[in-house]
């Protein structure tokens, strides 16, 4: 063989080596990515799992008389033949707009000698 073709022989094997570690890179990556996503659906299936567990205990307490009891009493307003019923407003009391009339009888003490009396006086 010629020293040029040798050359060329070099050349090749490095460039076919080259090509492979491309290769093999390349399937390691999205053997990894594969496994990511892998890992992502799991978590996923885990999370939607466990709502669906919830969403079953809430079908559970929605079909329990408790609850439609409960319902039955906030929504149509029903009460059992033995109980009393208060409403209570929300809103505040309105205003008297009308003062009250001034008493026409004022004390003829000040307020010390009253409360001095109110404690300490025994009728």
């Amino acid at each position: 063989m010629k020293k040029g073709l040798k050359d060329y022989y070099h050349i090749f094997g490095i460039l076919a080596l080259i090509y492979f570690a491309f290769l093999a890179g390349r399937s390691i990556y999205q053997n990894w990515q594969t496994n990511q996503e892998a890992k992502k659906i799991k978590t996923e299936i885990e999370t939607l799992e466990i709502e669906n567990q919830n969403l079953k205990s809430q079908i559970a307490y929605y079909q329990t008389p408790s609850f439609k009891e409960k319902e039955a009493r906030r929504k149509l307003g029903l009460v059992k033949p033995d109980e009393k019923v208060v409403i209570l407003s929300k809103e505040p009391p309105k205003a008297n707009n009308n003062p009250p009339a001034p008493s026409e009888e004022k004390p003829t003490k000040p307020n010390y000698q009253l409360w001095w009396e109110f404690f300490f006086k025994k009728d």
